[in-house]
């Protein structure tokens, strides 16, 4: 979940005894993105800011199978296939 991805860069940030402004100087970037952040607020931030956030905390985003149904499986039970 998205959520959790702000609540586990203010964890591993503040476990490492880190401020934002030190994290977002190892990461390049303002201490405005890195409280954007840990608050979910992502508006205009990238994808691959985030992940260089999470790599710097020795984290990696992952993704999983939703187990949402495919379009075939989909056609098949609203009787469109």
């Amino acid at each position: 979940m998205l959520e959790a991805i702000g609540e586990t860069i203010r964890s591993a940030r503040k476990a490492r005894g880190w401020s934002q402004q030190q994290l977002a100087d190892l990461c390049h970037l303002d201490r405005t993105t890195i409280g954007a952040l840990e608050r979910n607020a992502y508006n205009d931030i990238g994808i691959r800011k985030v992940d260089r956030v999470l790599m710097v905390l020795g984290k990696v985003l992952t993704t999983q199978d939703a187990g949402l149904p495919t379009l075939d499986e989909l056609k098949v039970q609203y009787g469109g296939g």
